[in-house]
């Protein structure tokens, strides 16, 4: 019987906190300069670096661990995620290039804890009008990387007695 679940042990909100001090790191940037995507009425900081996951996919089962001395299982599974990257400024081609030819290296395997790099696409230049009729440069990059999130929750295990069959007496 399943009672109560907990929270994921690796989040969105870790992971994209762990790939921001990554880019950080990477571009020695101003912190309000890296972001995460998608927030309403917030002009973008120069040569902003913006951070969008787009999809995850399972890459197998979910496996349970059980542990019957605390009442609890824990199920967990490895999940791909798909995270768009987009460079703008006059810096966003190198910074583009620099993340992609980075991301497929042990430069990056060794700085991420709690999700892991797969691959990436080649950059792409993404140029846009913005609201004054002006080109803006804007480049963006897909990274794929792994994490596998864990879930516990409480489970109630029943104690069975031990039974013996003995051969039926002839």
């Amino acid at each position: 019987m399943v009672q109560g679940t907990a929270m994921a042990t690796v989040t969105h909100e870790q992971i994209f906190r762990e790939v921001r001090a990554y880019l950080l790191g990477l571009f020695s940037c101003p912190p309000e300069s890296v972001i995460q995507g998608y927030q309403n009425d917030a002009p973008l900081p120069k040569q902003a670096v913006v951070m969008s996951i787009l999809f995850e996919h399972a890459f197998d089962f979910p496996a349970s661990y059980y542990e019957p001395e605390r009442d609890k299982a824990a199920v967990q599974q490895s999940v791909e995620v798909t995270m768009q990257i987009d460079f703008y400024g006059n810096q966003a081609g190198d910074r583009a290039r620099k993340l992609s030819n980075l991301w497929k290296n042990q430069y990056t395997t060794a700085r991420l804890t709690s999700c892991q790099p797969l691959y990436c696409k080649d950059p792409m230049q993404m140029t846009f009008i913005n609201e004054q009729s002006r080109y803006e440069e804007r480049w963006t990059v897909e990274l794929a990387l792994q994490y596998n999130p864990e879930f516990e929750h409480e489970l109630i295990y029943l104690d069975m007695p031990v039974i013996t069959l003995s051969k039926p007496k002839e």
